[in-house]
Order: structure tokens, then sequence, then C-alpha cells
């Protein structure tokens, strides 16, 4: 019987693999929430789209630099 190399050993090894472009999105999330002194439990609905939209902007200019890929494909903070 072949075994399938892309199944988790365990049911539980889905649930604690850590995918790094996660953790460097959440790294930069809660750099900005001490940042701008925000408590994001007890923030109003304004503030966390601002921490949201901080670190999307951060995250994906990082990203891009990290990649190669240019800028100017990133959208601009607080544009539909």
């Amino acid at each position: 019987m072949d075994k399938n190399t892309s199944r988790p050993v365990s049911d539980a090894e889905w649930y604690c693999r850590r995918d790094p472009e996660e953790e460097r999105f959440y790294t930069l999330f809660f750099r900005m929430c001490r940042k701008y002194d925000v408590h994001w439990a007890s923030a109003t609905p304004k503030e966390q789209a601002f921490i949201e939209e901080v670190t999307r902007v951060t995250y994906e200019r990082d990203r891009a630099q990290r990649l190669g890929t240019p800028l100017s494909e990133i959208r601009p903070s607080f544009a539909s």
C-alpha cells in the first residue's frame, strides 16, 4: 500500500503547523496595536478598522519588497 505523503501524520498536525506569512502578519498586527496604543478587545469599530488597514498596507509593502514586486500594485490605504 502506498503512503500518501501529503496527509498529516496525526489529526492535530494541521492545527499545530505554523505558516510563516501568517506569523509575520500577526507580528505586524500586534506591533501596530502597540504603536497606536489600541487595545483590540476594547477598541471601537473605527479603531479596529484603522489597525486592520495600517497592518494590511504595512504587510503588503513588506511582502512586495521581499518578493521584488512593484509597490505600485499595492492598494493604497483606505481605498475601496
